[in-house]
């Protein structure tokens, strides 16, 4: 018998207390609870959750829920297990309504974008601290309220966690919920089921293109966070150009207050006839030193104030915009949103200044921690501590590899641009995964022209770095890029414990 959303939670009710959890985690899974068994992705990023059906039985679960469609093995015939055709698609809206709807209770505001969300929602958390109180946050550093995180694994976790996060949250006293929303998420319908104030959109680069196969289907991916029902603020970057895209698909939608944001008012040609549909948002009068940045923020036909960031990198000054015209989404005034952006804290592994000095005699190096594993984000970054180093009258070193089981086509990409922005270069192991490093190093080195004697080979990352920190004089900028706040390195089917910070302090020590 096939049951709607209604006859399913009305059975599942019968069968167990509302106070019983729902996962799609077998090892979650205790006595009364609920789980949802469903496949999720496709090609090697494919995870089929009904085989775990037993395992869920024997931890207690209450009741079974799973997608009968194309399944190899038998049909579970428990009295406990219900079909529900679509249960992937369907499992955020049946968590939803299980939990009372927790995102309806809260200001929940979506963030996506190949480059920036880690930060933005970070820095949002911390910005919205003071007038919403407890305001948490879900993304690739964890999720809960800043400064106790939970890691879990995932930027985006999958529709049952997402919901019973929210009802965590809420429960907790929270007034709003900043959360990343990866292209996986969206393409597979996790975000199903909230409701949202406000999405943010800020940038598209290469990336993920072994999962979606296409930038178009990447491009369509990022773009489902805009068409949440119920949607009130679209804050969109107008510099790239596919938030132009969607600026231009949302503006005729009156119920959707979109604000376009960009480093330069004159970016906002061609929409004069959207007129006050369009918020806008812009930075004039940028100048930047090794402190950051001074610039004035303008929310044209309101107000404009002058700011002071402690943020290095043309990107971040475009993400403090983003986050700016997010707190005025908020209610805040441009006043107070600029109060609260002045206040902000690096965020682990984002542009993290890593403060050493040499045997704790001599100052080291200026040494920079970034996540940086795109071949935009790397361009970004070294573009951005270029001018840095002719400031110091130094030269600029990047320490980096790419993740095994990942996009192969960016490699080459990561090794022309290592090697024409940087004056160093060491090529080392990122996350190998069941990949040989040297292999993966080959195909970096393969976008690198043959003159190569500012490059050298170092698979082992923690000598990577240590080669890097030691030998960069004083004026020189080192740059560790790929694994941010990654306290682990995955080989060969194991996670070991490596911390880039960690491994830059034993190297300024003299450790090993």
């Amino acid at each position: 018998m096939k049951m709607n959303t209604q006859e399913l939670l009305a059975h599942l009710r019968e069968l167990t207390s509302p106070t019983a959890k729902m996962s799609a985690d077998s090892r979650q899974i205790q006595k009364g609870d609920i789980f949802l068994a469903y496949p999720i992705g496709h090609g090697s990023a494919l995870r089929d959750g009904r085989i775990y059906i037993e395992s869920a039985l024997q931890n207690g679960a209450a009741a079974i829920v799973f997608d009968p469609a194309e399944f190899s093995n038998p049909l579970p015939e428990h009295p406990l297990c219900f079909a529900y055709e679509n249960l992937a698609t369907d499992a955020g809206s049946i968590c939803a309504d299980w939990y009372g709807f927790p995102s309806k209770k809260l200001s929940v505001i979506g963030v996506t974008g190949t480059n920036g969300k880690t930060s933005v929602s970070q820095w949002l958390a911390q910005a919205l601290e003071e007038t919403h109180h407890q305001t948490a946050v879900i993304g690739t550093l964890g999720a809960g309220f800043i400064g106790a995180l939970k890691h879990n694994g995932y930027t985006t976790p999958d529709a049952p966690s997402l919901q019973a996060y929210l009802k965590e949250f809420l429960d907790a006293g929270a007034k709003s919920v900043v959360m990343e929303a990866s292209s996986h998420a969206l393409d597979q319908s996790r975000v199903r089921g909230i409701s949202m104030n406000c999405a943010v959109f800020l940038n598209l680069t290469q990336d993920h293109l072994d999962y979606h196969g296409s930038m178009a289907e990447y491009a369509n991916a990022k773009a489902k966070l805009f068409q949440i029902e119920g949607l009130e603020h679209a804050v969109l970057n107008l510099d790239d150009p596919f938030g132009r895209e969607l600026a231009m698909q949302l503006l005729p939608k009156s119920q959707i207050q979109v604000w376009g944001y960009a480093l330069s008012k004159d970016t906002f040609a061609g929409f004069e006839k959207f007129g006050n549909r369009l918020h806008r948002i812009y930075a004039e009068e940028i100048s930047s030193s090794t402190a950051g940045y001074d610039a004035k923020f303008y929310y044209e036909g309101v107000g404009s104030n002058p700011i002071q960031l402690a943020v290095l990198g043309q990107f971040n000054l475009s993400n403090c915009l983003a986050v700016w015209a997010v707190l005025l989404t908020q209610g805040l005034s441009h006043d107070q949103a600029t109060v609260r952006l002045s206040k902000l804290r690096q965020v682990p592994g984002r542009m993290e200044l890593i403060q050493l000095h040499k045997n704790q005699r001599t100052e080291g190096p200026m040494v920079v921690v970034d996540y940086a594993h795109t071949p935009d984000a790397l361009e970004k970054v070294l573009l951005a501590l270029r001018p840095l180093a002719s400031q110091r009258d130094g030269k600029v070193w990047c320490v980096f590899g790419c993740g095994g089981d990942r996009d192969t086509s960016k490699r080459a990409d990561m090794g022309r641009i290592s090697q024409a922005l940087s004056d160093h270069v060491i090529l080392t192991s990122d996350n190998p995964r069941s990949e040989d490093a040297e292999v993966i190093i080959e195909m970096i080195k393969a976008g690198m022209h043959q003159d190569t004697q500012h490059v050298q080979t170092i698979a082992d990352r923690a000598a990577a770095i240590m080669a890097a920190v030691r030998h960069a004089d004083v004026r020189d900028i080192v740059l560790v890029a790929g694994k941010g706040h990654e306290s682990t390195q995955e080989i060969k089917g194991k996670k070991f414990d490596f911390s880039d910070q960690e491994h830059i302090q034993l190297a300024a020590r003299g450790g090993i």
